[in-house]
């Protein structure tokens, strides 16, 4: 059979998209906001040309999701450069807000605006957009952006009564939003502040369910109070220099999973903090520990170490790195699992070594090494199924004496190796 003409064809699926524009056309609005609210907000004003009925369509929508990268070409930036990227993305995100309609409240309100170069007029712009936002009462907030100095958040007043997630990265939040969370935001539920300055010291709530404050800076100096009863997950990343007073847990027995990265190593965060925090965690089943020093969990350097009645799996990530022999290090694991009677799981992801040894004598020294035939304490975990050793590279025999160590002192628990991918 001939191939049917070009025109024919392109008439063909003309009618066959204009079809399907009409089938769309038919459905009812709110089954149209839905589909509408899975598309970035660019996206979602374009599909306005395609039928008459969807004109204004964009103006009632329940979610907004602003995006600079929607914005972003290699074709553009070479052709205009930033100042004419942010001009369209200004002008595009000014419009949006201020001709939607005032009298319906959104689902979910995003920005996302980062890697731009300091400028005050962008900061205000930013400023503009947020509270804007806000205004329209949503249930989730979500703002990433990077300003330097930070945008301070704007206070929400009533808007906050229907908040039920809140997402903020890189703003200032002052002693105002501290008293937002523990009395503005009534059924707010999931909170994530990351890279954010803070200028006040306590983060309560009763009502939240998910925490996470990651590499956020402590402006007050004292030490930061984190008391919400009914939380279920915690993350917390503690940067260089920036709480050297301590993090006070309070009310935490609802705590299922929790993650605690110590990024400065101990450096500026004292052992007496980090065994604070495990005391704060003994009800938790899955924990996460990134930093700990050995003598943090030594059970021997603490009168009230805690015991971790329901701790199944436990990750310690670049924990044990401080200088002493593996000896001392595995001993300090072993005590640490003994008081974990219930642990299933435990996952050492680039543990008890650096990457590579530091100098010349220390990599001539380990040439040969000598695999001990007997520990001092071997440890019992009948529960104790596997033993994840989690690896970049292999320096000086340093995999094979630490799986030899491990099956020492834990010679119950299956060992399992693997080599991470390093970029």
């Amino acid at each position: 059979m001939a191939p049917k003409p070009r025109a024919k064809r392109m008439r063909s699926g003309g009618h066959a998209v204009a079809f399907a524009v009409e089938r769309l056309g038919d459905l009812p609005d709110a089954l149209l906001h839905v589909i509408l609210s899975f598309l970035p907000a660019v996206q979602v004003v374009r599909m306005s040309v395609l039928s008459r009925r969807w004109r204004d369509l964009w103006r009632s929508t329940p979610c907004i999701n602003i995006d600079d990268h929607d914005f972003w070409t290699s074709t553009w930036l070479n052709r205009h450069g930033l100042a004419e990227i942010w001009r369209k993305l200004e002008d595009f995100t000014t419009n949006l807000l201020l001709f939607r309609i005032n009298d319906t409240s959104l689902d979910k309100f995003r920005i996302s605006a980062c890697h731009w170069p300091d400028d005050e007029l962008r900061r205000r712009d930013i400023d503009r957009w947020v509270r804007r936002g806000i205004r329209y009462r949503p249930q989730v907030l979500e703002i990433i952006i990077s300003a330097s100095p930070a945008v301070p958040f704007p206070r929400m007043g009533a808007s906050s009564c229907r908040l039920k997630r809140l997402q903020i990265h890189y703003m200032y939040l002052d002693n105002q939003f501290g008293r937002l969370l523990f009395s503005g935001c009534p059924v707010l539920e999931d909170l994530d502040l990351s890279m954010c300055s803070n200028n006040f010291r306590e983060f309560k709530s009763r009502t939240l369910r998910k925490l996470a404050i990651d590499r956020c800076v402590n402006l007050t100096g004292d030490p930061v109070v984190i008391a919400a009863p009914r939380a279920a997950y915690l993350r917390l990343s503690i940067p260089p220099d920036c709480y050297s007073s301590g993090v006070s847990m309070r009310e935490t027995a609802s705590l299922v999973k929790a993650s605690v990265d110590v990024l400065c190593r101990g450096e500026t965060f004292s052992l007496i903090h980090q065994r604070r925090i495990l005391g704060s965690l003994c009800n938790v089943k899955n924990l996460e520990l990134w930093g700990f020093q050995r003598r943090a969990m030594l059970v021997e350097e603490s009168a009230e170490f805690p015991i971790f009645a329901n701790l199944q799996t436990l990750l310690l990530d670049r924990c044990f790195l401080d200088k002493c022999n593996l000896s001392d290090k595995l001993e300090a694991l072993g005590s640490f699992v003994q008081n974990a009677p219930c642990l299933e799981k435990l996952t050492l992801k680039c543990c008890m070594f650096e990457a590579e040894m530091e100098t010349e004598e220390e990599q001539a020294a380990r040439e040969t090494i000598t695999l001990q035939r007997q520990d001092q304490n071997n440890y019992r975990f009948p529960k104790l199924k596997f033993v994840e050793v989690m690896y970049e590279e292999d320096h000086d025999h340093q995999l094979v004496e630490l799986v030899w160590g491990i099956g020492r002192k834990l010679p119950d628990a299956s060992i399992i190796l693997r080599k991470l991918n390093v970029d």
